[in-house]
């Protein structure tokens, strides 16, 4: 599970949601189906290879932790009888027997969906899953530090050969009695779009007609999915609320994929839908006159462009549609290499870029501007000073940095990869299909052809850009997994409270060693304060650390932050229960939703 979500959009024909809307199955489960709109469909729903924030709130529904982060940001024992602390003797430092930490847990009585007992086994059989070498699509980082989890009853014992910065949250748990009839690994060169076979790093055990037989330990489990239609889920059985012993209010939810905010908000306004989930600022002057039923509140969520690193993985060329020109049918049209590896190019941009016209002009004035990744709330926020928007700045930045017009077409041109050949400052600059992000990239790519970089604004469907190793095949252009793109411009759901990014910016968490690095960040002086973070569990310290991190983040342009959202979330007044949370999300409590009416 990545520390932060990657938000995304989806595109497909209204016509295919309408009868998605009032559908019905055929379980005899009772009470009331909450109808839900996004714009967005899921990517994958396994929870250790998901990406997308539709995804999150899906599988959010589906599972729960040993803790839960309450409205409050507080944490509050959920699966644990309590949460472990120095002070009450459930972490150790250092631990027992030579261990660098050792944490103590009180499992609650749970059960899977299926009825079958979730035990102490369960968090030890993850830990072998997730470190098997052949498991490629999931991150170590949090269990390679595990030295031995001891399962007695409902007491486990967690001993830590290295601190890791999390270990208060507990390790990861997974379904032995079904994750074991499947494999990792096994099959090479499959394409997860077709394969049929037992390996889960093709899909398997979470595929479309999988999905009514996944274990899941939240309160709803899966019962249908239509992908670009709806993912329905079910009342979980055996689950029950551990502070009150209830089961969730609601029989079913059903997450439908409307095609685009505006059909969304449309379908709420015809009653159709009961919620509409991820909208943005700019969806707010028009759906004000709901009165009570818009509920607006700052967005863990930033907005971002994510330039690639790597000299050799990028854009293979951009696709006639984006490129009617034919500027880039292939990697060799602007000389082989890739641009965006290169410092002062990145610095080029950052100055292009004009963050508070496109707060005004496109997303309405709401939100506010960001010059970080991180959340002005957290306890380790630095405020960084990013290039002022400045095209004459820019265009010397390119001079500066050995860009220069050298055959005179009005491209720049520079040899990044050393290879002898000039590369021209042409970029496939991958996004959704969100019309706000095109409308910024548009405007972007304008002033960037002043100063010599020609940009082109390449938008596909959010399960192209976000699909994972796991659902899409080698060589998707536009994806991020993969890193065939130059810049991407989309967003990060912050989903937690820690000092992050060991995960999305080591130079050892690529995709293909089961990190979220997509963008081939390799900066020796940021991996050291990265590690250290991992290790470090003194809030002073990683106050310090993150001052750091942030600072070598903004002076090598890792990414150029744009604004905050500002969230908006449709709830209808015959919905009970609704409660925000700044980071897990509108549905993070969906067992105390109710509907008056359905």
């Amino acid at each position: 599970m990545r520390k932060r979500s990657l938000l995304a959009t989806f595109a497909v024909a209204a016509a295919l949601v309408a009868g998605a809307c009032g559908g019905s199955t055929s379980s005899t489960v009772t009470g009331a189906t909450l109808l839900i709109g996004d714009y967005q469909d899921v990517d994958s729903l396994n929870p250790f290879f998901y990406s997308t924030v539709m995804s999150s709130n899906v599988i959010g529904m589906t599972s729960d932790g040993l803790l839960r982060l309450n409205e409050e940001l507080e944490l509050e024992p959920w699966m644990a009888t309590e949460a472990p602390t120095k002070e009450n003797g459930g972490i150790q430092v250092p631990g027992v027997d030579g261990a660098a930490a050792t944490v103590t847990w009180n499992l609650r009585p749970w059960k899977w969906s299926d009825g079958v007992d979730l035990t102490c086994a369960d968090f030890q059989y993850a830990r072998e899953w997730i470190l098997d070498e052949k498991n490629t699509g999931v991150s170590k980082v949090g269990t390679k530090e595990i030295k031995e989890i001891v399962c007695e009853g409902q007491k486990m014992t967690v001993h830590y050969s290295e601190l890791y910065q999390n270990l208060k949250y507990g390790p990861a748990f997974a379904p032995k009695h079904y994750f074991s009839k499947l494999t990792v690994g096994t099959t090479v060169g499959g394409n997860p779009a077709t394969d049929t076979s037992t390996d889960m790093l093709l899909g398997a055990g979470y595929r479309t007609k999988d999905l009514p037989n996944v274990p899941t330990n939240g309160a709803f489990k899966y019962e249908s999915r239509t992908p670009g239609v709806e993912t329905v889920v079910v009342r979980n059985p055996y689950w029950k609320d551990p502070r009150n012993g209830s089961q969730s209010k609601l029989a079913r939810v059903k997450y439908v994929v409307c095609g685009s905010p505006e059909t969304c908000v449309a379908k709420f306004r015809a009653g159709e839908l009961d919620m509409v989930t991820d909208l943005d600022g700019s969806q707010f002057a028009p759906t004000k006159d709901l009165g009570d039923e818009q509920r607006p509140f700052p967005a863990f969520t930033v907005e971002f462009l994510r330039p690639n690193h790597s000299t050799t993985i990028c854009s293979d060329g951009a696709p006639a549609e984006a490129d009617p020109d034919g500027v880039l049918p292939d990697r060799a049209a602007r000389g082989g290499g890739c641009p965006a590896s290169d410092l002062e190019l990145r610095r080029a941009i950052s100055a292009a870029v004009d963050r508070e016209r496109y707060l005004e002009q496109i997303e309405g004035g709401t939100g506010f501007v960001a010059t970080n990744l991180e959340l002005p709330a957290f306890f380790f926020y630095e405020e960084q000073a990013v290039e002022a928007f400045d095209l004459t700045r820019a265009a010397q930045i390119l001079a500066d940095g050995g860009w220069s017009d050298t055959n005179n077409n009005g491209t720049v041109d520079k040899d990044v990869d050393g290879d002898g050949d000039r590369d021209e400052a042409i970029l496939d600059m991958c996004t959704t299909l969100k019309p706000t992000r095109g409308a910024k990239l548009q405007l972007l790519a304008a002033d960037l052809k002043t100063i010599g970089i020609t940009a082109i604004v390449d938008a596909v469907g959010s399960g192209q850009l976000f699909g994972q190793r796991t659902d899409v095949a080698a060589g998707t252009p536009c994806n991020l997994a993969y890193g065939t793109f130059d810049v991407a411009l989309h967003a990060f759901g912050i989903t937690s409270v820690e000092p992050s990014g060991y995960d999305s910016y080591h130079s050892s968490q690529t995709n293909e060693n089961g990190g979220g690095n997509d963008q081939f960040v390799n900066i020796p002086a940021l991996d050291e304060k990265l590690a250290a973070i991992k290790s470090s569990i003194d809030v002073v310290e990683q106050d310090a650390l993150m001052a750091e991190v942030q600072g070598l983040m903004t002076s090598n342009v890792v990414s150029i932050p744009l604004h905050y959202w500002l969230d908006i979330v449709l709830v209808s007044t015959n919905v009970s229960g609704y409660l925000q949370h700044a980071a897990w999300g509108p549905i993070w409590n969906a067992y105390e939703l109710d509907l008056a009416s359905n």
